[in-house]
């Protein structure tokens, strides 16, 4: 596993995520500019989506070579 690519995919996929709720209006202050903002669910989706494709990279890169 190359962690260099699972942490920031960690992070990137609970950052779109957060946004996304904030976008569809569950999660957040009412005051914030991003809460039942429409443009937010589909960064929040876009932003979680390359988190889980750098976790995925890292766990398929870690995996050794099979010899033979």
């Amino acid at each position: 596993m190359r962690l260099y690519l699972v942490i920031p995919g960690i992070l990137f996929a609970l950052a779109g995520f957060i946004f996304t709720l904030q976008g569809l209006g569950i999660v957040g202050p009412t005051s914030s500019f991003m809460f039942q903002n429409t443009s937010w669910i589909y960064q929040g989706l876009a932003v979680f989506f390359l988190g889980m494709l750098l976790i995925l990279a890292g766990i398929w890169k870690g995996k050794p070579k099979k010899n033979g």
